[in-house]
């Protein structure tokens, strides 16, 4: 058994598909360099616990039976809910016969994920899909197993985020989690494209940004669910199901020509898409009767206008994160003041690697 385990993963952003990969388009997503950082040693006590930087104040303890179920040493109900995830992950990693709890020693486990934060508010930088790539790499390296990026591995790796978003999501944010730099990802779907985000995964390629391309990230200041999204646009596939899916295809188009100029090394008709997309987002905000594009997205893509570049939300929109994009440093470093004078924060955002893991010693 090793004596310390060390991983980390990064965080994502999305820079074009989002809505329409969960319907099999594809998607473009770059991990960048906010990581979600685990350590496991040897436990002093005989015990497992858990200690989560900025969250809880202390370790908690407890123990983990053969079924993967954890007991925790007093406080139960709210350490239930603080470490919710850890709980989901080790019941599916034992009921999928990944690892057996019963051979793992006891580990002291600090969990820490403070990068994916401003301030008190969680930035949509994809911090629980970060959290479960590194926790879960940590636990198979503690158990003696090796730490993999292939196909099979990634698909196991979504399948349990998805459990973690009650079996929603595309798995972009893991993908980009388990192999990092910038990624072109895709999922099956039926046929209609009806996918509704639960399909196997059907590629994840390496994707090169042209150099003259920039990228700025803005914060609007306030944080969204996506989950929140989600469970909206399958009520109105319900309601509406052609329009929800003419809207979805819209953004489909959009995004597949944005690839397609990336993969050919063409900056401006990545940034025609980009324009695409967003106008793609205001018909799918209408059928869903929600605010995809609020108030400080509409501010920020009227400022990227202004100064000669594009902008959209990353994620699912309504707030949190958005990406500007411009070929000229010039107009990128208009955007970046204006957007900054007019109350947004600019985030300094680099290119993230995938998953790293060390595990040191045996004993």
């Amino acid at each position: 058994m090793t004596s310390s385990v060390r991983t980390s993963a990064p965080g994502k952003l999305i820079l074009i598909g989002e809505y329409a990969v969960l319907e099999g388009w594809p998607a473009a997503v770059m991990a960048v360099d906010r990581r979600a950082l685990v350590s496991l040693d040897a436990s002093p006590n005989g015990r497992w616990s858990f200690f989560a930087p900025g969250l809880t104040e202390a370790p908690a303890e407890c123990s983990i039976d053969s079924r993967g179920e954890l007991c925790w040493e007093g406080g139960g109900r709210e350490l239930s809910e603080r470490f919710s995830l850890v709980a989901m992950l080790m019941k599916w990693l034992a009921d999928a016969g990944i690892i057996d709890p019963a051979a793992l020693e006891p580990a002291a486990a600090v969990l820490d994920t403070r990068a994916f934060f401003e301030g008190h508010h969680k930035l949509g930088l994809g911090s629980s899909a970060a959290l479960t790539v590194a926790l879960v790499s940590a636990l198979r390296a503690w158990a003696g197993g090796e730490i993999t990026t292939d196909d099979a591995w990634l698909q196991t790796l979504v399948d349990l985020h998805r459990g973690v978003q009650g079996g929603r999501g595309s798995g972009v944010d893991v993908a980009a989690s388990l192999l990092g730099g910038v990624i072109r990802y895709q999922l099956e779907a039926p046929a209609g494209r009806s996918g509704r985000g639960v399909g196997q995964v059907r590629s994840a390629i390496p994707l090169t940004l042209p150099e003259d391309l920039r990228v700025l990230v803005a914060w609007t200041g306030r944080s969204a669910s996506t989950v929140d999204y989600l469970e909206r646009l399958e009520a109105r596939r319900r309601e509406e199901p052609r329009a929800v899916e003419a809207a979805l295809a819209g953004l489909g188009s959009a995004s597949v020509g944005g690839i397609d100029a990336l993969e050919g090394d063409h900056s401006t008709g990545f940034l025609q898409a980009v324009e695409a997309f967003w106008n793609g987002l205001e018909v799918l905000e209408r059928v869903l009767g929600m605010p995809v594009l609020s108030e400080p997205h509409r501010r920020l893509h009227e400022l990227a206008a202004s100064c000669g570049g594009v902008y959209k939300p990353s994620g699912a929109g309504g707030g949190d994160l958005g990406v500007a994009f411009t070929t000229d440093p010039e107009v990128g470093a208009a955007m970046r003041r204006e957007s900054t004078a007019a109350g947004f924060s600019c985030l300094d955002l680099g290119p993230g690697h995938g998953v790293a893991a060390v595990a040191v010693g045996r004993r």
